[in-house]
C-alpha cells in the first residue's frame, strides 16, 4: 500500500514513471516492487485511478476460516492441549492449511509452547 501511496503522488506531481522506479528502489530496498508491477501502477494512477487498494476479486469464498470454526479450533485446543493439527482439521474437516492458518493468524499461537501458555492463562 505504502510503495502505491508514493507511485501516486508521483503520478500527481509528474515525477516520470522511471524517476519513481528509482525513489521507490532507494525507499524500500529489497522489499521495492518490481518493475513491472510500478509500471503498471504508475499507468493506472495516470489514467485517473484513485484508490491504491486491490479490488475485489471473483473466487470461491473461504468457508473454512468463519468465526464459527476460529472459535471450535479454539474451544479444542483448551479441551485437549496436546492436540495436533491434523486431528483438529479431520475433526472439524477442514485443510491442514487452513488449520495451521486458524492457529497462527486467527489465534495467535505459534508454537506449542505459546499454546500451553496462552491455555495456562486462561
Amino acid at each position: 500500500m505504502d510503495q502505491r501511496t508514493c507511485i501516486k503522488f508521483c503520478v500527481k506531481n509528474e515525477i516520470k514513471c522511471t524517476d519513481a522506479f528509482r525513489i521507490l528502489t532507494v525507499a524500500y530496498g529489497e522489499a521495492t516492487l518490481d518493475r513491472s508491477n510500478v509500471y503498471r501502477w504508475y499507468k493506472m494512477f495516470s489514467e485517473g485511478r484513485e484508490d491504491v487498494n486491490d479490488e475485489e476479486r471473483a473466487g470461491r469464498p473461504s468457508t473454512s476460516t468463519t468465526d464459527e470454526k476460529i472459535n471450535e479450533v479454539e474451544k479444542m485446543v483448551l479441551a485437549n492441549r496436546r492436540i495436533t493439527v491434523r486431528e483438529v482439521a479431520e475433526d472439524l474437516n477442514i485443510s491442514i492449511g487452513s488449520c495451521h492458518s486458524i492457529f497462527i493468524n486467527d489465534l495467535g499461537m505459534r508454537r506449542v509452547a505459546e499454546i500451553r501458555t496462552k491455555i495456562a492463562q486462561l
